[in-house]
């Protein structure tokens, strides 16, 4: 009599055998042998030795291989295809590190390899090559004294052809392996980059016009979530937003307020005035609009910093556009706004804050000081600091991008002693998709994120930090060192959470593109990439009294309360 072990094992190999000839008989569709391939390319360029080490014409080797797949029918061939192609390469030589303390696994993501029905032999040399560390530097690389990650040797496909299939599966692959294997935030994106494949791979496949290709690229741009992100291509930008308008506009609380005059004439036609509010554009309110017409094909890393980019729900393919538009007057009508291809600016005019701020440091009452970081220098901020030292507080503005200071250039004024005021999350170059905290560059340099030294001088007054969507990278970078001081208290809105240096990636068509290269944190554990900077105090502005400029206003307030006294 058989007995019931030996029964279970003809019944599960029965099944497996029987699973496996279904598997090898199965059609395998185009998208999934493109995507098959796609994923094997992508690991073998930045695990491989031999080909990370540049010895091979990558991007041909892929459009080359792409098209032999045409001829490829059941799963089974494809495993014979992607192994003989891994082994019609020279052998990598295999190095597995033992695990390496602190490493953080937020991006690992491998799962693809025992996802699919490869044998046993094919999966064997993809986890091999997956646990791979002895990795060559041609295609990715970090300098020694910077762990930003460059991609100096992808130089773009001379003749890319966005009508061939190969190239537009190329541009595809080419940067979605970056991203998956080398950008530190991929972890914040709101959508699973593996999961988003499929979908691009469905729309790379088919013949587009340029204008599709392109905005079809820039919706994979824009998936990063990432402000630093910024693309508009060329073709886009000339067709989809071709005319523009003659007015500048600010939103205040989803309400766009026109805010500048750039030709008078050109405004008369329309009869808006300065003063004047846009409540909704083509039927849409405002931010229904920026969510429809800017968010799919801009990346932002929050919808705070959409607010940037306003002006652009103008932006049009056709000279006019219809608005709701509330006068000043308080009457609320619909119409249509000329726009235009060029425009001449002519008796320019603005709506002016009445904060009386005209300098870049100035005293705003007896015993509070204002500094604005645009533009200021090293030299005036020292005077600057030495005529406020006496003040009951200093209101410094950052709702800018300083051009010529640092952050030790502010906190030498204002720390009692060196301290950490960041934790950065870097790239590691042998372990693809693995990051790590605060890995100091060289024993032997200052450490990059820690400001200020011993003074019992410091300013001992009330520090305000104004911030908003226009606050960004560096700006972001240095509002987080002025954070860290004693006694700043922070108030606006939500900062553009993009606060690393950017790293540059040059696709096969040769289109540049940024995305934030590390990851920022503050001391306690607290992320900043997407969030932006810390709040203390949200400014929430009104139509009709934003041009007193409320940031100020709340500053002044505070360092007069009896919260903050001096």
């Amino acid at each position: 009599m058989m007995s019931k072990s030996i029964y279970i094992f003809i019944i599960v190999f029965l099944y497996s055998t029987l699973n496996i000839s279904a598997s090898e008989k199965q059609e395998v569709s185009d998208i999934s042998k493109y995507k098959q391939f796609g994923l094997v390319w992508g690991l073998l360029k930045y695990h491989h030795s031999e080909v990370s080490n540049g010895k091979y014409d990558w991007d041909q080797v892929f459009i080359e291989n792409i098209d032999l797949l045409g001829a490829i029918k059941t799963q089974k061939d494809l495993n014979t295809f992607l192994f003989n192609f891994i082994s019609s390469l020279k052998e990598s030589k295999i190095k597995r590190a033992s695990e390496k303390e602190g490493l953080l696994k937020n991006n690992y993501d491998y799962k693809w390899i025992n996802s699919y029905p490869f044998d046993e032999s094919l999966t064997k040399k993809l986890e091999a090559l997956r646990d791979n560390t002895n990795i060559n530097d041609f295609y990715v690389s970090t300098g020694r004294l910077s762990n930003i990650p460059t991609f100096k040797n992808e130089k773009g496909v001379k003749e890319f052809d966005y009508k061939i299939k190969s190239h537009r599966l190329l541009l595809l692959f080419s940067f979605w392996s970056c991203i998956q294997y080398h950008y530190v935030n991929k972890y914040l994106m709101d959508d699973n980059w593996y999961e988003l494949l499929d979908g691009y791979i469905e729309n790379f496949i088919y013949d587009h016009s340029k204008l599709e290709f392109e905005i079809l690229k820039s919706t994979l741009i824009a998936s990063l979530d990432d402000s630093h992100a910024y693309y508009v291509s060329p073709v886009v930008n000339d067709s989809l937003f071709k005319y523009k308008p003659s007015f500048g506009v600010r939103n205040v609380n989803d309400t766009l307020v026109i805010t500048a005059l750039y030709n008078k004439k050109q405004a008369a036609r329309d009869g808006i005035e300065l003063g004047d509010q846009i409540l909704e554009i083509e039927n849409d309110d405002i931010k229904t609009s920026l969510a429809k017409k800017i968010k799919p094909i801009l990346s932002t890393s929050n919808n705070v910093f959409l607010k940037k980019w306003t002006r652009w729900l103008f932006f049009n393919p056709s000279d006019s556009i219809k608005v709701k538009i509330k006068k000043k007057n308080k009457t609320i009508k619909t119409q249509y706004l000329h726009l235009y291809e060029n425009f001449e600016v002519e008796d320019y005019v603005s709506l002016k804050s009445t904060s009386g701020i005209e300098n870049k440091w100035q005293f705003i009452k007896p015993d509070i000081g204002y500094i604005s970081l645009a533009s200021i220098t090293k030299k005036e901020l020292d005077n600057a600091f030495k005529e406020f030292s006496t003040t009951k507080g200093i209101i410094i503005d950052l709702r800018n991008y300083p051009k010529t200071i640092s952050e030790d250039d502010i906190t030498k004024h204002i720390y009692p002693e060196r301290r950490r005021f960041i934790k950065v999350l870097f790239p590691i170059q042998d372990r693809p998709s693995m990051v790590q905290f605060d890995e100091a560059p060289l024993n032997f340099i200052k450490d990059p994120f820690m400001s200020g030294s011993r003074n019992s001088d410091y300013y001992k007054g009330e520090i305000i930090l104004l911030v908003n969507h226009t606050t960004q990278s560096k700006a972001e970078y240095i509002g987080m060192a002025i954070q860290a001081s004693p006694n700043c208290t922070t108030i606006g809105e939500s900062t553009a959470g993009s606060v690393m240096n950017i790293a540059t990636f040059t696709m096969p068509d040769q289109t540049n593109v940024n995305f934030t290269s590390l990851g920022a944190f503050y001391p306690d554990g607290t992320g900043a990439q997407r969030n932006g900077l810390k709040i203390d105090y949200q400014v929430h502005e009104s139509t009709s009294d934003f041009i007193k400029d409320q940031y100020i206003v709340k500053g002044i307030e505070l360092i007069e309360s009896e919260k903050n006294p001096n």
